[in-house]
């Protein structure tokens, strides 16, 4: 219910004598479902001539309420002000109730004109309120005792009325072609413009935030009149305050966050800051090598080799005297390649053991080590899935982020760990990698932003990119609207309306194929399975492996050749002492 408890206040100073005059008010009261009256006066004296014996709760001030007033009243009002001679004296009451009253869409604007010779201009009067917010003015002519309504659609004008026609027009949803003013950009998914469209068109306009005051004009029989901005790039939250500001346009077709700080719609929508990050990209060839096994298993493959080679040199030690490391280490490399092992004389037992041992690990790792590297010589390996910010940060993935970012995602959920893993760069830049979904960044903006262009993977056999499930932030969805815009009632129940039928999250769905249609999403076209001619990159890790064996080799023999140059050298200062 919007109209929870309605204030009637009473300016004191004017003289309710006239019988029809109470009879509008209490009428009033009664269509309008006045909760409460409050007299406003300058003394207690003031009160004595009122007629106070009604069922209403009456509140009676006579002192200056006004700070307590402003920051404490939050409920619709029925202002009821006497009108004066002079013009000016006049138009000095609108900037009183301007500094009371916020939200004046809200509140009615009796007028009661009780002087029998002067003229006025009801129009000049009433157009002065219309443009300070107060959308419902209601003059009274006592003399004629005459009703005079505002009239807004689809032009300004005052008309002779009734009270029964008045409160019929509070709910009109007729605005005979009024125009509703909205600020258009180039921002999809909330507002971009199809080029190819004439001008005057009005499917140039597109997105999900547009469809929505689009709509909100059809049903309210309103003009959707689009503003465009200068250059059609990306506004800020500040650029767009000055044009409401300014009054060149009545609203802003973009997504922005809730705050106090600036009028808006009315939230309904939770906005969620969802990452968009790698699927997974593919591990270049060279890494193969590597990959059959995870860490652990190399561990134990290089403790195995360690073992191998220190049991070895054990035994030639225990039965030759000296000690032979590289060419064993060399046999336990071999025997990983399945090469046989040759090992020198010792006894049987010893021999079978070590020989058990070897079988059992070594012929069973290398034998899988080959099926599976020859496996994936086959077929394409990718990197692990990231599915949450510890996967995020063990790739090493950056978070690319603009400058706009910055100040929403240090208000609104961001993490430490999050907040490591930005990268500010250009907007120009971002927009380049985000929009072909560059593998090697991660992404964060609202989720509807995010399901937008990863719907460009809709055809490919293996995404690119995917969006986290569990969303980094939680922010209100609402639109940048004109302080006290005559039509933001009815637009805050058109956006309630869309929400409870489920009608938004299809107008956000369908914003999809509208992008495709006008060129701002493009599909990425399918991988095709073919047979590619060999690259550098499909014999870089055979060069590796041969080149690390020789280099192994190559260690191994200058080792023991200088060991072997100071075993001689040793030997020839022993004989030189004997």
């Amino acid at each position: 219910m919007l109209l929870l408890k309605i204030f009637l206040i009473i300016n004191t100073s004017l003289k309710l004598i006239s019988t029809n005059s109470e009879n509008i008010i209490n009428e009033l009261t009664l269509k309008l479902n006045i909760k409460t009256h409050i007299y406003y006066g300058f003394s207690k004296e003031t009160f004595e001539e009122l007629n106070l014996k009604t069922n209403q709760p009456k509140l009676l001030i006579f002192n200056n309420i006004s700070e307590e007033f402003k920051t404490e009243h939050d409920d619709p009002v029925l202002v009821i002000m006497n009108l004066e001679a002079d013009l000016d004296f006049n138009l000095v009451p609108i900037e009183v109730l301007k500094s009371y009253f916020t939200d004046r869409q809200y509140n009615d604007i009796l007028l009661m004109d009780t002087d029998k010779n002067e003229e006025k201009s009801y129009m000049e009067i009433s157009k002065v309120y219309w443009d300070a917010g107060f959308s419902y003015v209601l003059i009274y002519a006592s003399q004629e005792e005459q009703l005079w309504s505002l009239r807004p659609y689809p032009y300004l004008e005052i008309k002779q009325s009734n009270l029964e026609e008045y409160i019929k027009s509070r709910n009109n949803r007729n605005l005979r072609g009024y125009p509703l003013r909205v600020l258009v950009t180039n921002d999809p998914p909330h507002c971009f413009v199809d080029e190819e469209e004439p001008p005057e068109s009005k499917d140039r306009y597109k997105g999900s935030i547009i469809e929505i005051f689009k709509l909100f004009a059809e049903q309210l029989n309103a003009t959707f009149q689009a503003v465009p901005f200068p250059g059609l790039r990306r506004y800020s939250t500040y650029e767009c305050l000055n044009l409401v500001q300014d009054n060149e346009t009545d609203a802003c077709g973009s997504i922005f966050i809730r705050t106090y700080k600036y009028p808006t719609s009315h939230p309904v929508r939770l906005n969620r800051v969802a990452i968009m990050a790698p699927f997974g990209n593919p591990i270049d060839k060279f890494y193969y090598f590597f990959r059959p096994f995870d860490f652990y298993v190399w561990i134990a493959i290089g403790l195995m080799v360690v073992y191998m080679c220190l049991m070895g040199s054990l035994l030639h030690r225990w039965l030759y005297g000296s000690w032979d490391v590289g060419q064993y280490l060399l046999l336990a490399v071999q025997t990983l390649l399945t090469r046989e092992l040759s090992l020198p004389q010792c006894s049987g037992g010893s021999k079978l053991m070590l020989l058990l041992l070897l079988f059992a690990i070594g012929f069973v790792l290398s034998n899988l080590y080959v099926a599976l590297l020859s496996m994936m010589l086959t077929t394409k390996l990718y990197q692990r899935p990231i599915d949450n910010l510890a996967d995020l940060k063990a790739a090493n993935v950056n978070i690319l982020l603009q400058q706009h970012n910055i100040r929403p995602n240090s208000i609104y959920g961001s993490s430490e760990e999050l907040r490591e893993r930005f990268l500010l760069v250009e907007e120009e830049l971002h927009m380049q990698l985000r929009d072909v979904l560059d593998p090697n960044y991660a992404y964060v903006d609202s989720e509807d932003r995010m399901d937008f262009y990863l719907y460009q993977q809709k055809f490919l056999r293996r995404r690119r990119m995917k969006k986290l499930a569990n969303p980094v932030g939680y922010t209100w969805a609402v639109q940048v609207i004109r302080q006290n815009w005559v039509l933001e009632r009815l637009y805050n129940d058109h956006i309630q309306q869309l929400f409870e039928s489920g009608l938004q999250d299809k107008l956000v769905e369908d914003v999809h194929e509208l992008a495709v249609k006008a060129g701002f999403l493009h599909f990425f076209p399918t991988q095709s399975q073919t047979i590619e001619p060999l690259r550098l990159e499909d014999i870089v890790m055979a060069a590796m492996v041969l080149g690390g064996g020789h280099a192994l080799a190559g260690i191994c023999f200058l080792g023991e050749l200088t060991y072997s140059f100071q075993s001689q050298s040793l030997l020839l200062e022993s004989r030189e002492w004997q």
